[in-house]
């Protein structure tokens, strides 16, 4: 009896499968993307840090429903200036193979020169408007966006989206508005302008905050498995072009 009880564990370790547990230094975790076929998990994510450019505008056809331009009065009248800006920022960006959250961070100078802006009126007068100057004008915008990715190849992407934010406004929207001049003769706007460029008639008055609104269209282009880039167009509260460059990890 004493015999089978000493020889029992022998040949129930042998009639059991092995179970081999791996040690905690072998269970690593891979990013969304590693190739299948190992025995380690996948993240469930990847992420983005990106530098991004952009270049932002108001078409002058919008402003001709409103001011007038360089055309008017057969030609005589003052060249309106155009509305653009140029924006730089950083993102960080979290996706999965379809959903990507974008949040950003950027600055966002004027880049419309002075000049005379004319409202249109009926019967017309060329020479109430103002002249204006920007000083400083600038925004610090930041916000965040969702974007929907289509893959069409493994290094070729669309995606469609957007996303709210807040835009701070710094800076001052100077104006001279022309009038009677000491020696008793008119003085037109752009000539009052002229004569004291550091001393303006007043400012328009501009809000501190506003709403960011973003609409895109996007391209993205993944370069080996750590950058990115995307090229892009739509709606930031102006109509714009930029293009986003960053690492993948």
């Amino acid at each position: 009896m004493s015999i089978l009880l000493l020889t029992l564990p022998v040949a129930l370790s042998q009639g059991l499968p092995e179970l081999n547990l791996p040690a905690p230094d072998q269970q690593t975790t891979n990013r969304a993307g590693t190739s299948a076929g190992t025995n380690d998990s996948q993240r469930p994510y990847i992420q983005e840090v990106n530098l991004r450019i952009r270049y932002a505008f108001i078409p002058d056809s919008v402003f001709d429903l409103y001011f007038y331009n360089g055309d008017t009065d057969n030609g005589n009248h003052l060249e309106r200036p155009s509305v653009s800006a140029f924006a730089t920022g950083i993102e960080y960006v979290i996706r999965n193979e379809e959903a990507n959250g974008i949040f950003y961070f950027e600055y966002m100078p004027n880049m419309t020169g002075d000049g005379y802006w004319d409202d249109k009126e009926d019967p017309p007068n060329y020479d109430d408007g103002d002249y204006i100057a920007f000083s400083g004008l600038a925004t610090y915008n930041i916000g965040a966006n969702y974007g929907f990715e289509v893959r069409l190849q493994p290094w070729f992407s669309l995606m469609f989206g957007g996303g709210l934010g807040l835009s701070i406004i710094t800076g001052e929207v100077q104006k001279w508005d022309g009038g009677m001049s000491a020696n008793g003769t008119y003085v037109r706007p752009w000539e009052s302008y002229e004569e004291n460029p550091d001393n303006p008639d007043g400012t328009h008055d501009i809000p501190s905050v506003l709403p960011m609104v973003d609409i895109f269209a996007a391209m993205r282009f993944s370069i080996a498995e750590n950058a990115s880039i995307r090229l892009e167009g739509g709606l930031h509260n102006l109509i714009y072009g930029g293009l986003t460059a960053g690492i993948v990890f």
